[in-house]
């Protein structure tokens, strides 16, 4: 019994140490809160948001939701509801995600609640149609279309899709008067049989948009009506390890000033497969190494987000310092190769290097006589007079 005292505050000491190397390992992380500044217009605008671990230059990972604590300054002004910031009444607002000790926040500003909404035909039900499939190439966006009904491919010509829904075939399409019952929500939501299968939920904000669209006359594309100007991915750079996921988040900005989060509606393409694969939401999964871009396309225009996913080698400095630079295209070339921990490439022999200038400038191969000839040649400036 007298050694208890002593062994239990052994024990504290060890476990204080312990507990202290983990805060110390953490210490250079934080968070950080994505996008950090935000306008919401309007009663309908939403935004998501997404919390990102990082060591101030390298994306850890995206932070879980069920991890974060989210808190409004102003609940009266805005609130977050799993994630997704929804607006109450016009002024301005803090939004803080807290994760263990740690804090982020962005500001936003909330207007003109006052007013009155509609979904709009060019900039709401296209999107819509395209994100489920409807103007693809596969379905009604084929030149011939689909049983009878046609679409522009992914709603490129707004008054042609809207004479289409709302006139050709009798107008049998759209049901002003009992909107539920509208072709367009009982084939899509597959409450009536549709070779196309079920396209969205009864009930789902993509059902909410069209039926209310309905209800409210189907009003047809205005020239008067805002007209979207461009969209941006958030991040639109960023570094991630092998294995992890990253959320990206599109919005889009029109020529009005407003920005909108389409990340629901923005359909998305990986142009590098081995390195990153996408799924409908916009959720970046990374199955190797290298680089890898994501595409997001919304209403014709389009916007990038690179990953970067260096190798686990580790090059020494060294070596890209002491390699040959000629100009300022190896600047760049060895920026990008330290970035990826790839050791550069030795310089190409004679041989290899006329048979690339060849290929690039008149896209043929050197003659026999040409190589001999250019590999007894002793001068050093051989390469800049070919």
């Amino acid at each position: 019994m007298k050694n208890l005292v002593p062994m239990r505050s052994l024990m504290a000491v060890i476990l204080l140490i312990f507990f202290s190397g983990l805060i110390s390992a953490s210490a250079g992380q934080s968070i950080t809160l994505l996008p950090d500044k935000l306008t919401l217009t309007g009663p309908a605008a939403r935004q998501q948001l997404v919390v990102q671990s990082t060591d101030g230059k390298t994306v850890l990972d995206q932070v879980a939701e069920e991890n974060i604590l989210w808190t409004s300054s102003n609940p009266s002004v805005a609130k977050i509801e799993n994630g997704v910031v929804i607006p109450i009444a016009n002024g301005a607002a803090t939004l803080t995600a807290r994760v263990g000790n740690q804090n982020a926040r962005a500001r936003v500003i909330v207007e003109k609640m006052e007013e009155d909404f509609e979904w709009s035909f060019r900039n709401h039900v296209q999107p819509v149609l395209a994100k489920a499939g409807c103007s693809t190439g596969a379905c009604h966006g084929a030149a011939a279309g689909q049983n009878g009904f046609r679409l522009s491919l992914r709603g490129y010509d707004d008054d042609f899709d809207y004479l289409s829904l709302t006139r050709h075939a009798m107008g049998r399409r759209i049901n002003l008067h009992e909107p539920e019952k509208s072709l367009l929500l009982t084939k899509g939501a597959a409450t009536l049989p549709h070779k196309g299968g079920k396209r969205f939920d009864v009930g789902s904000l993509d059902y909410r948009v069209l039926s209310e669209w309905i209800a409210s006359g189907a009003p047809g594309p205005r020239p008067d009506e805002r007209r979207i100007d461009r969209i941006e991915v958030i991040p639109e750079r960023i570094q991630l390890k092998a294995g992890q996921t990253q959320q990206l988040l599109v919005r889009a900005w029109f020529d009005d000033g407003r920005c909108e989060d389409i990340t629901r509606w923005a359909k998305y393409d990986a142009a590098n497969a081995s390195v990153t694969q996408v799924d409908e939401h916009g959720k970046v999964q990374v199955v190797g190494h290298g680089e890898g871009a994501v595409t997001a396309w919304y209403l014709s225009r389009i916007a990038i987000a690179t990953i970067t996913v260096p190798f686990t080698n580790q090059i020494p400095q060294a070596t890209f310092t002491k390699s040959a630079r000629r100009n300022f295209i190896d600047d760049l070339v060895f920026e990008k190769l330290r970035e990826l921990n790839i050791p550069p490439s030795p310089r190409a022999s004679d041989a290899e290097f006329l048979r690339r200038a060849y290929l690039d400038t008149i896209g043929t191969l050197p003659t026999m006589d040409e190589i001999s000839r250019f590999e007894a040649n002793p001068s050093a400036q051989k390469r800049d007079a070919l």
